[in-house]
């Protein structure tokens, strides 16, 4: 957490120097440095400790001087000096995609835009396409962008909001006299992005739990504070508000607050059917007395049904399924038992060969599988066909050292445009686990990506589609093609579907992993790590998983690795079935 936020400081510095027209070679300085911080395997803490942080490649002495500051103060004076002078609204600016640190240095210096809302009045107004740094083509484009980009922005992603409320969860937990506290809201349905944070405690005092929930050093400000209900601002503005209730009203304000309203809605409908009136604090019954719930089991018994998962409470048949006996049994984070989808530094990734190893058999899992990029990604230093075969030299002697966890070779292969792949079909018939994947030509016609996808899906040696529609999550959208035709290629192939568990992805959604399924695809959660620290976003395709319904029977790598292997090893079409 420590080198992302570093990475993050010097990026921004970045940013701020080259807005503020700084000298083209320390600009470039700071973001060469960011990237090495971003790469480190180390925690930085310890190198600034050391002193070896002047050894790091990219980093000298003036930037070590200015991450040792951040390391022992948590900021760095230069730094809130140049952004007290240029407005927040100007990096804001920053988010807009195609917009970057050049085009917001000439927007905001030249021509007084100082904002995205004065960004989008110019474009509308005509008054960019004079302007060399944006043009009348991309003056076009950004008024058909700016509104998806507020669509987007107004939300933040699952992986950004999860661990902040988990920590303020822990937090109120400790708090005198807590019984219980869970966060709810959409954050608890493992919804893929988050507009605000709720979280219940269960206590008889709850004086006491506001002033500790207060004294959080996540806490930045202070929205309002009454005798039941805190709200505050943390992380740079995501609001969370801290309700605290009585203990045996605790499983009924649970379920209220966790949704969704129309889950609730039905919830509240049979609850009627009972003579019952369903609200946060619990039942009441005709005579007017009040029947508490102090976990959301009761709830739930009270209706005549069974617990239902948090995640399935979007109102798509799970009261119906609840009916009928048939919630399905949903996968959890420990039965995957093995990564499908990794990168290393002989591609994008920021850990060797055995960092990534090690990090993979820390988390308990039975095999993680190299898939650095092909040589069509040369932006992320894609391996030619020599490179990928002196990998394999590698992979074998960790194999040899790998202390019982399986290191399988692959590679995540790039699909051109015409649907064929850049590896031979003899190379890749001598790999593992073949992931294909688009990351460039994102503007064809819907008709020629959907062709482009099932001719990847349809060759003989992909075994998996990564990040099926290509999104980023408050950054761009997906690419268009018919989700309907690729998914049953899939199915009929017997080509696995990649929800992507990186936090900037998750790729593809819930809706359309559910699909992928009940057409009879296989489906594989991957972590996509480029680092050792990234095999723990494992648990945001978890989420997304358990939204789509999805049980471990489902999903491809919870598939023992001799079972694994002896299924890719078919000849297409492959049958894929629940076990």
């Amino acid at each position: 957490m420590l080198n992302k936020a570093a990475s993050e400081l010097l990026q921004g510095f970045a940013d701020a120097l080259e807005i503020r027209g700084a000298n083209t070679f320390r600009v470039r300085a700071f973001r060469n440095a960011a990237r090495r911080v971003d790469a480190l395997t180390t925690d930085i803490g310890e190198l600034v400790e050391s002193g070896e942080i002047q050894n790091v490649k990219g980093i000298g002495k003036a930037i070590a001087g200015l991450l040792r500051e951040f390391v022992d103060q948590g900021r760095v004076e230069e730094f809130d000096q140049m952004r007290a002078e240029i407005p927040a609204s100007v990096f804001e600016m920053l988010r807009v995609p195609g917009v970057g640190p050049k085009t917001v240095a000439a927007l905001y210096n030249d021509h007084g835009i100082d904002s995205v809302d004065a960004l989008e009045a110019a474009a509308r107004e005509g008054r960019l396409a004079s302007i060399k740094a944006v043009g009348p083509k991309r003056q076009e484009r950004l008024v058909k962008e700016l509104p998806r980009f507020r669509e987007r922005t107004a939300r933040r992603p699952l992986g950004e909001v999860l661990p902040i409320a988990e920590r303020l969860a822990a937090h109120a937990a400790a708090a005198p006299g807590v019984e219980a506290a869970q966060y709810a809201g959409s954050l608890r349905r493992g919804r893929e992005t988050i507009g605000d944070v709720d979280i219940l405690a269960a206590a008889r005092d709850p004086a006491p739990v506001m002033r500790h929930f207060l004294a959080s050093a996540e806490v930045d400000d202070v929205v309002g504070s009454g005798h039941t209900k805190t709200s505050v601002l943390v992380g740079g503005g995501l609001q969370v508000d801290l309700l605290v209730v009585a203990p045996e009203e605790f499983g009924a304000a649970l379920a209220y607050f966790t949704g969704s309203k129309e889950h609730n809605i039905e919830i509240r409908a049979r609850a009627q059917q009972r003579g019952l009136s369903l609200n946060e604090r619990g039942f009441l019954d005709a005579a007017g007395v009040r029947r508490p719930a102090a976990t959301e089991a009761d709830v739930y018994a009270t209706v005549g049904m069974p617990w239902i998962a948090p995640e399935m409470r979007e109102n798509r048949g799970e009261l119906a399924a609840a009916d009928e006996g048939a919630l399905p049994a949903l996968i959890e984070l420990g039965d995957i038992r093995g990564e499908l989808h990794g990168h290393s530094l002989w591609s994008d990734g920021a850990g060797s060969i055995a960092d990534m190893v090690a990090a993979a058999r820390a988390r308990g899992l039975e095999y993680f599988t190299v898939t650095d990029h092909s040589h069509g990604q040369r932006v992320a230093n894609g391996l030619s066909a020599e490179r990928l075969a002196a990998q394999a030299e590698e992979v074998e002697r960790e194999r040899e050292a790998s202390c019982g966890l399986r290191v399988l070779h692959g590679s995540e292969v790039e699909i051109l445009p015409d649907g064929s792949l850049d590896f031979s079909d003899e190379i890749l018939a001598g790999l593992d686990v073949v992931v294909a994947s688009i990351h460039s030509h994102f503007t064809l016609p819907p008709e020629q990506m959907t062709r482009r996808l099932i001719a990847a899906i349809e060759h003989p040696h992909v075994d998996i589609i990564g990040h099926p529609t290509g999104r980023m999550l408050g950054r761009r959208d997906g690419y268009v093609f018919d989700v309907e035709a690729v998914l049953r290629a899939a199915a009929a192939s017997g080509t696995a579907l990649e929800i992507n568990a990186a936090p900037e992805r998750l790729d593809v959604n819930d809706v359309t992993a559910r699909r992928a399924a009940e057409l009879g695809a296989p489906i594989s959660i991957n972590s996509d790590a480029h680092h050792p620290n990234d095999l723990a976003s494992m648990r945001y395709g978890i989420l997304t998983a358990r939204r789509a319904w999805l049980r471990a029977a489902d999903v491809l790598n919870t598939l023992p690795v001799d079972d694994l292997l002896a299924w890719l090893a078919q000849p297409k079409p492959r049958q894929w079935s629940a076990r």
